[in-house]
C-alpha cells in the first residue's frame, strides 16, 4: 500500500531530457513527480498503482460519508426531528 511522501520536483525540460530515467526513478520510488514550468505547477506523475490506491482510498472515503449520511437520516427519523418543507427554498431559509 502507498502512503503520502513527499514528491520529487522536476522542470518540463528536464522531463523532455531525462524521460527515461525520471520514469524509472518514479516506478523504484513510488513518490509523485510534480511538473514545473516557470516554477509553476503544470502537471503530476503518479504510477498506475499509486492511482489506483488512491481511487479507492476515495471510494472508501465516499462510501464512509454515505453511511454516515445513512444513520444520520435514520437517528433524526427515529428521534422525530425531520422536518417536512414545502418547498426547496425553505432549505435555504
Amino acid at each position: 500500500m502507498n502512503t503520502l511522501s513527499l514528491p520529487t520536483f522536476v522542470s518540463v525540460s528536464d522531463l523532455q531530457r531525462n524521460y527515461p530515467a525520471l520514469l524509472k526513478m518514479l516506478k523504484t520510488s513510488q513518490k509523485p513527480l510534480l511538473v514545473l514550468k516557470k516554477n509553476d505547477l503544470e502537471a503530476v506523475i503518479i504510477t498506475p498503482d499509486f492511482y489506483q490506491s488512491m481511487m479507492e482510498k476515495s471510494q472508501l472515503y465516499e462510501e464512509q460519508l454515505a453511511l454516515s449520511a445513512i444513520a444520520s437520516y435514520k437517528k433524526e427519523k427515529n428521534d422525530k426531528k425531520l422536518v417536512k418543507m414545502g418547498s426547496v427554498k425553505e432549505l435555504f431559509e
